[in-house]
């Protein structure tokens, strides 16, 4: 009789700690907001050379699904805004590497940091929200002129 309520013990630990295995596997982990690599910014971006009248040509030509919603989502905000976008996407690709990782950094762990983002949600949409348009224009962009403000001038 003893042995049967030690089996009993040793059973029910084992069911516990099997439970308890599969509760913790399939327990999603808590996000952490860091600036790794390629969150919030890719690092493509973070390392690029080239201007934003560059970047936006390839991104142009290589997504141009992408940069038509852009575009389109461009021109639909007031002419105040959409100054304010273009001078804000310029000061960011004037900085140098460690200061973009900053910026990154700072936009990842301060959702009130980026106060262009208060005015348009997606002001930055075409540079930083996707890795595969990022890699693709970024692998080309020094392919386009430097200075090529008709990006800027897109019509339905």
């Amino acid at each position: 009789m003893f042995n049967l309520k030690r089996s009993k013990l040793w059973l029910r630990a084992g069911v516990g700690a099997l439970a308890t295995g599969a509760v913790l596997a399939t327990t999603p982990a808590l996000a952490a907001a860091d600036s790794t690599d390629n969150y919030p910014i890719p690092n493509r971006m973070l390392k690029t050379t080239c201007t934003v009248d560059q970047y936006m040509a390839a991104a142009r030509d290589t997504s141009p699904v992408y940069y038509e919603r852009y575009m389109i989502d461009y021109n639909n905000r007031p002419a105040d805004v959409q100054q304010g976008a273009r001078d804000r996407i310029s000061w960011f690709f004037s900085l140098d590497y460690p200061a973009r990782r900053q910026y990154s950094e700072n936009t990842a762990t301060n959702v009130y940091y980026e106060q262009m983002a208060t005015r348009w949600g997606n002001w930055a949409k075409l540079f930083f929200n996707n890795k595969g348009v990022v890699a693709h224009a970024t692998d080309v962009c020094n392919e386009y002129p430097v200075s090529d403000p008709s990006v800027w001038t897109w019509m339905l």
